[in-house]
């Protein structure tokens, strides 16, 4: 009798099992969906106990190919790779924003970056966090939108000023025969996904041949005065008969530059196009290259050459080999 009601009650959670299941299928949740809900259910929990209680936002970068490895970077891969994606970021949004590698794992070589906003003061800890937060996700969100069009081989008209840096992303996926799955972790428990397939990586080789100017890189000379210097890395340049131009440097670039206030001084920059915040429009900007000549006219001097000598100890009695005498 005891088995009995047993199996009853087995098989009433089963119909119950089977017929959730069945609607669970209907609503075809995605990868990224399933991990949001998750993720916001457990932030739901934790803030129970503590209201300001948030996830660390993370860029998870998945690379897969032959020469991905088992949970390392080459170097001659990170170098290559890197620098493009950082470039993607910069060129959606207007805030300065550096990424950052703080871990590399397993399947196949997996990189976990997170985003530095520079600030040019300082203010409250939580409004920069805030802060940071808020732009970094409107840059993922203009990043994957750019890369999402061109993996589905759509107009890539309104994200043209991306073009350039993703080229050089796919350029460098090429070098070393990978592809590359881009994965958003938002503080909020939102996840958020994109990816360069083959697929994807010819587009960008076909759109090279029909939308040259966007893939150009404009070289320009810059002669003026310095007007302004700020440390996360611009000057404001003001040449004799135009308006005052402003250059970005590389972080920490700009100290290795010799400005001064009301100074002259001639750069070479690199011309850029890359959206606003809100993606409705480009802007031209400006990235520092070389000082104008430097290379050829300035020299490195040192300090002149002295005759170096050694006093011998004065309780020392006898010459020691290969020893110099004043």
């Amino acid at each position: 009798m005891t088995q009995s009601w047993r199996q009853r009650v087995l098989q009433g959670h089963q119909a119950d099992l089977s017929s959730w299941l069945e609607s669970a299928d209907a609503l075809e949740v995605t990868d990224d969906e399933f991990e949001s809900e998750r993720r916001a259910n457990w932030l739901d929990s934790v803030r129970r106990w503590n209201p300001d209680a948030h996830f660390t936002e993370e860029l998870v970068i998945r690379l897969t190919g032959s020469e991905a490895g088992r949970g390392g970077l080459k170097f001659s891969i990170g170098n290559t790779l890197l620098k493009p994606l950082q470039e993607g970021v910069t060129a959606s949004t207007d805030e300065e924003i550096e990424l950052e590698l703080v871990g590399v794992s397993s399947g196949s070589t997996v990189l976990h970056v997170r985003p530095v906003l520079h600030r040019e003061s300082d203010e409250q800890e939580s409004d920069g966090q805030d802060d940071l937060s808020q732009s970094t996700g409107q840059a993922m969100a203009v990043l994957f939108d750019a890369m999402g069009t061109v993996e589905a081989r759509e107009d890539i008209t309104e994200w043209t000023p991306m073009l350039s840096s993703l080229s050089r992303l796919v350029s460098a996926l090429d070098r070393f025969d990978l592809a590359v799955q881009l994965r958003w972790l938002a503080d909020d428990g939102t996840v958020t996904s994109a990816q360069l397939s083959e697929s994807g990586k010819q587009y960008i080789r076909e759109l090279r041949k029909t939308h040259g100017d966007a893939f150009t890189r404009i070289r320009r000379g810059i002669f003026g005065h310095v007007t302004e210097m700020k440390l996360p890395g611009t000057a404001v340049i003001k040449p004799p008969a135009s308006p005052a131009v402003t250059v970005k440097f590389e972080p920490g670039q700009i100290m290795e530059v010799p400005l001064e206030l009301g100074k002259e001084i001639h750069l070479i920059v690199e011309e850029r196009k890359r959206l606003t915040r809100g993606g409705g429009r480009t802007i031209t900007e400006y990235l520092f290259l070389e000082i104008e000549g430097r290379s050829s006219e300035v020299e490195v001097l040192g300090p002149p050459d002295l005759p170096i000598t050694f006093r011998e100890s004065p309780d020392q009695a006898t010459d020691r080999p290969g020893q110099a005498h004043q």
